[in-house]
């Protein structure tokens, strides 16, 4: 009885060996493959990384492991999200402000030519009202 129970643990004992070894292989090849597709096409690497973290965000709601996962993924799409408010925020206030000392100048400036034809305009007419008062005597 006790050769049977060694051999039925010896059986056990080399399935799990060569269950351990198959995992072993696939990690070798899945690894391989990665090093691959680092190596020889980055881009397609990217796309599927993408598609990898959509997926990771779309399922994240129906499972407490995917939703551990996704948190840190989470974080980065927030700081982004508040990084890119902010830059946007700041280039509006930019604009604004140099807008403003443009559209500034701009008036002060055309104040100034209207001011200064305004002038002329005034000196010509009295320039005009003279010379007809002075024709209106001879």
């Amino acid at each position: 009885m006790l050769e049977l129970l060694q051999r039925c643990w010896d059986f056990v004992w080399s399935v799990g060996g060569e269950v351990v070894g198959l995992a072993e292989r696939v990690g070798v090849l899945a690894w391989e493959l990665l090093v691959l597709l680092h190596m020889s096409n980055p881009r397609l690497e990217g796309l599927l990384v993408g598609v990898a973290l959509a997926w990771l965000l779309s399922r994240k709601d129906k499972h407490p492991f995917l939703r551990a996962a996704s948190a840190p993924l989470n974080l980065i799409l927030n700081i982004l999200d508040l990084a890119w408010d902010q830059v946007v925020e700041f280039f509006e206030d930019v604009w604004g402000t140099v807008s403003g000392w443009v559209k500034g100048g701009w008036n002060w400036c055309k104040s100034k030519v209207v001011g200064c034809w305004n002038w002329g305009l005034n000196c010509l007419g009295a320039v005009s009202d003279r010379l007809k008062r002075e024709e209106g005597q001879e």
